[in-house]
């Protein structure tokens, strides 16, 4: 009390401070970087590698299973997943929750060396190291009529050079880039035609360039460098050059093509139907989007001028959906306290309204103080958390300065009255704020990637609402001090207090009855209610991009599949002011499947449809938040968008259905944007010894997911690559004196492009490479003259036969385990994941029974792991709140009796998703979590005024004291809440049910704490009802 009387009594300390602190938030916000998502630091370790011109199938042989062993015994990592490509594989390490990274990783690097005695002796050391989420900031499309890809590439690079100067930028990585390099293409038949060992010619390729230092001479006055001249400079000097094997001697010329070239690219790209080079623009931690954005904005328009020949795009710009969120989330803090302080007005008068409305800007600066000097972000999540807590923040200055009017009006000098309400209030209002922080708390048990971003909402929740608490005790009393008085228009409440206490006395007069009613009705139609609606983890979303995903057989060229992504893009691009299209961007040579999982393959493409924002629907965000923002963007141009995201699917898998039939498709189909922690709506994973019941395992449990309504995109990852030609040496060809070792050895130096030297460049070290010059003719390999010992050749396909197979294009493996799995996507609208699975219930049992390890994953993996994790913040979140109550109520029981409002008041939360429509959600839990703190705030102001009454006039009385204050921050709570409950649009829409939880159930938890609360402190005190004149 000492410390509010000393800031009442220094007034130009105080409004210096309230100023210092309102500076002080807007320069934290200035300060604060903003982003699209909040920094995630992956618990995860990669291990990366490979080796060219490998199957999976033999990678997974040759290196994988050795690696994998070598990592099993380290403690500390939770799974293991494995993803083995051709010539390429990655094991993704995810790590528990209390490891140490660093020491995981260092153990994780012993045991990959351990495991290179077993690797083969040219391939590369795989690398192990500690994966992050990289910070997407835009992409930049560069391309040109004028020059060629060589030239473009060389442009490219310079704009990369420059875009890396720039302050906060992380790194620009060039897709479509590749190495200068020369390129030897022998003429296998010449070299027999001149007696030329192929082997021997192979090996002395090497000796045509050395690139590193010779040695040094330090003769007394004059130092020298020993170095070569690093081979040739040009290509007419390459085909001059005189090679020698075993005494014969051959120009270059003679028996190869020699180039020099950039080398092929295992990705193409394309925007808007032109062949392109995409510059992808990260940034850095402390980098602000929007401000980065503005200058490469700034850039690309004074390079148009500066380089009129090249056609320069920005696209995916994270920033927009940032700007779009923050003016939103601007609009909608003006228009709560809009509502808020015309609420208050009607409800109590101006002059309260104007202190407590006065108050919450300065509580959420103090908060976004708070949030700086923690060093978080402003982003996506923790707006929303905003958002969320504008409608909480106002309670506590509500409750305090209603109680100073109250005293006020009985008379009492203001500063008395100022004293002695805030006094009154400080341990309510302080417990009531402990309570909702106990509720919320518990969200950082959450583990897993999700936790990573739910985190934010609990953390800006609590900075908010301690700001609330710091501005209700510090700054409001000297305000309620200088503006509030008596007889100042109050808005007379006696008819409604009256009629409130002779309703309460009927409560009490049936008490036993009401309370029989409340404690079975409730729980009995909470339960019927639940019962009845669908969960899903996350809720639907409209969002800018939607995507088409294909893939042709692994046989076609990487250039045949960029032809065809073109002619998609060509395709969508016509329907583009119909479906509200801004740009098309496509690659080949990538994508992600329909399941959302990464793919390498020359036959694999994915097309990126970069959407206008939507046409709003509703007035409020059509008109009043343009006008609230001060945007006035009441035509955004970029609001061309009549069709939802959802609603385009259907019309965009028509536009690319006919490219099916055109082409030899393996899978093409429509993909939604989905939340970054669930990938797959649906992910069941096959195992097991018997490869064929697998797969017929798989096509049982498909062919039943085609016939349930609502399940689109069904895929799996039954897909096979390139054959493979196994070669076998014969009878004949062992007794000629030839093996295995010296036929592959041979063979690989024509048919496997490998690097045999290093030269310099204009741009640094250029791979010297060799391959046959008919490389890619099965024909010639089976002509390939072998050299014997005695200088006779003799075909390939003399001396050894041919096995033909064809593996899958990719293996994946779950903790050593391979595993084979079936994805699909649920059209949210009419299923639920859950809903889905329960159907084929019957179905995965049976197929277990046969055999087959089945493991549910996608939606159903988190839901299971969500359940688990809320059971016990539920009960850490009672065990707070509880504690939190046995500090004002002495008593066991009234603390009892409070808790007792909390799972009576779900009934509201669900009764909220059942008018509005919307599904259970992960978020709806966090809600009636959060609910659990927001609501027994009303109890502790009824129940601490009511403690100790013993006489039943003084019971209803005191209750009816209470009315104002419990209506008028529960009104005002569901007001602040109100836009995000009924008005949520864009990524909004994920944390919506937050608000529909906390609002509807802050409704119905009203009516129990008004009613439900006193008639059973009656019951408990032998409290009787009293005559009418109550």
């Amino acid at each position: 009390m000492r410390i509010i009387e000393y800031f009442i009594s220094n007034r130009r300390l105080n409004h210096l401070l309230l100023l210092f602190i309102l500076v002080a938030g807007i320069y934290s916000y200035k300060e604060m970087p903003k982003e699209l998502f909040p920094d995630v630091t992956l618990n995860m370790i990669g291990v990366s590698g490979g080796y060219a011109g490998s199957s999976a199938r033999i990678l997974d042989k040759m290196a994988v299973r050795d690696i994998e062993e070598s990592i099993e015994g380290i403690s500390g990592i939770k799974s293991t997943e494995t993803v083995i490509v051709p010539g390429r594989f990655d094991i993704i390490l995810t790590l528990d929750d209390e490891a140490d990274p660093i020491d995981v990783l260092s153990k994780v690097k012993d045991a990959v060396a351990a495991s290179r005695q077993y690797l083969p002796a040219d391939m590369t050391e795989p690398t192990a190291t500690h994966l992050t989420r990289k910070r997407d900031l835009l992409s930049i499309s560069i391309s040109s009529e004028r020059l060629d890809k060589e030239s473009l590439l060389k442009e490219a690079k310079e704009i990369k050079r420059q875009i890396m100067q720039m302050p906060d930028i992380a790194e620009v990585k060039i897709y479509g880039d590749s190495d200068e390099e020369i390129l030897l293409r022998i003429d296998s038949g010449a070299l027999a035609a001149y007696g030329i060992d192929p082997g021997g010619f192979i090996a002395a390729i090497s000796g045509l360039s050395y690139i590193y230092p010779v040695g040094d001479i330090e003769q007394p006055g004059d130092y020298l460098y020993l170095s070569t001249v690093h081979g040739r400079k040009d290509i007419k000097g390459w085909e001059s050059a005189l090679i020698e094997v075993n005494g014969r001697f051959v120009r270059l010329s003679d028996v190869a093509k020699v180039s020099r070239q950039l080398a092929d690219t295992a990705t193409l790209s394309s925007f808007n139907g032109r062949d392109n080079i995409t510059l992808k623009v990260y940034k850095s931690s402390n980098g602000d989007a929007i401000s980065l954005s503005k200058k490469l904005h700034r850039y690309v328009e004074s390079l148009k001028k500066s380089r009129p020949e090249i056609m320069a795009d920005i696209y995916h710009d994270t920033s927009k959906p940032i700007k779009k969120r923050l003016n939103v989330i601007i609009s909608n803090i003006l228009i709560g306290l809009v509502l808020i302080f015309l609420t208050m007005t009607l409800l109590i008068n101006f002059r309260i309204a104007a202190i407590v409305t006065l108050g919450i800007p300065f509580s959420f600066a103090i908060g976004v103080i708070i949030l700086h000097f923690m060093g978080y972000t402003i982003n996506i999540v923790s707006l929303l958390g905003a958002l969320i807590v504008i409608g909480i923040v106002v309670d506590d200055a509500v409750v305090v300065a209603e109680n100073i009017q109250r005293y006020i009006d009985e008379g009492m000098e203001r500063r008395s009255a100022v004293l002695r309400g805030v006094k009154e209030m400080v341990l309510p209002v302080t417990l009531a704020t402990l309570t909702t922080f106990a509720a919320f708390l518990p969200l950082f048990m959450l583990s897993g990637e999700i936790s990573h971003f739910i985190i934010l909402i609990p953390v800006v929740v609590v900075a908010v609402l301690a700001g609330s608490l710091i501005e209700s005790f510090l700054f409001l009393p000297l305000h309620a001090e200088e503006l509030l008085s008596k007889g100042r228009s109050m808005v007379d409440w006696s008819p409604l207090q009256r009629l409130y206490k002779r309703s309460l006395n009927f409560c009490v007069k049936y008490k036993k009855s009401f309370l029989l009613l409340f404690a079975v009705g409730i729980p009995v139609s909470t339960y019927l209610i639940l019962k009845s609606m669908h969960f899903q983890f996350f809720p639907s979303f409209d969002s800018n991009y939607i995507y088409v995903t294909g893939k042709l057989d692994s046989n076609t060229p990487v250039e045949h599949t960029s032809k065809v992504a073109k002619e998609i893009e060509r395709a969508i691009l016509k329907h583009k002011d119909e479906l509200g299209i801004k740009s098309v961007s496509a690659v080949a040579g990538s994508r992600t499947t329909l399941g959302g999982e990464k793919e390498s393959d020359n036959g694999a493409f994915y097309v990126t449809v970069e959407l206008y924002d939507l046409i709003e629907r509703d007035f409020v965000n059509r008109y009043i938040n343009p006008l609230f923002n001060l945007s006035f963007d009441f035509n955004d141009p970029n609001k061309r968008r009549k069709l939802k995201t959802y609603e385009l699917a259907e019309p965009l898998g028509r536009i690319v259905e006919p490219f099916r039939e055109r082409y030899p498709m393996e899978e093409l189909g429509v993909r939604q944007r989905h939340v970054g922690v669930i990938r797959n709506d649906i992910k069941i994973n096959f195992s097991g010894d018997d490869e064929k019941l697998v797969e017929e395992s798989m096509r049982l449990v498909e062919r039943a997911l085609e016939k349930i309504d609502g399940v689109v995109g069904i895929s799996d990852n039954l897909k096979y690559g390139k054959r493979e030609y196994k070669i076998k040496i014969n009878d004949y060809g062992e007794r000629l004196g030839l093996d295995e070792v010296k036929v592959a050895s041979l063979l690989s130096g024509y048919f496997l492009q490998k690097r045999h030297a290093l030269t310099f460049g204009r741009d640094g070290v250029v791979e010297i490479r060799t391959e046959d010059l008919r490389k890619d003719s099965l024909e010639e390999l089976r002509a390939f003259q072998l050299p014997l010992k005695d200088g006779r050749f003799v075909r390939l396909d003399s001396v050894a036969e041919f096995e033909i197979s064809r593996d899958y294009a990719q293996i994946k493996k779950r903790d050593g385990e391979v595993v084979k799995s079936v994805f699909a996507s649920i059209d949210k609208y009419r299923t639920t994941a859950n809903d889905v699975l329960d159907s084929l219930s019957a179905l995965i049992s049976k197929i277990e029974g046969e055999g087959v390890k089945v493991t549910i994953l996608g939606e159903k993996e988190k839901n299971r792991q969500l359940a688990k994790e809320m059971k016990s913040a539920t009960l850490l979140a009672l065990f707070l709140i509880l504690l939190s109550l046995l500090l004002i109520f002495s008593r066991m029981r009234y603390a009892l009796m409070v808790i007792s409002v909390i799972p009576f008041s779900i009934l509201g939360a669900l009764l909220g998703h059942l008018l509005l429509g919307i599904n259970l959600s992960m978020a709806s839990i966090i809600g009636i979590l959060g609910l659990a703190g927001v609501v027994v705030n009303d109890g502790i102001i009824m129940l601490d005024f009511l403690h100790g009454t013993k006489e039943s006039r003084e019971f209803f009385k005191r209750a009816g004291l209470r009315l104002r204050p419990i209506l008028i921050t529960s009104t005002t709570t569901f007001l602040g809440l109100s836009t995000l409950i009924f008005f949520a649009t864009g990524q909004a829409v994920i944390l919506q049910p937050i608000a529909v939880s906390i609002g509807f159930g802050l409704l119905w938890g009203t009516i129990l704490n008004l009613y439900y609360l006193p008639t059973l402190y009656a019951v408990v005190n032998r409290i009787e009802p009293v005559g009418r004149k109550v």
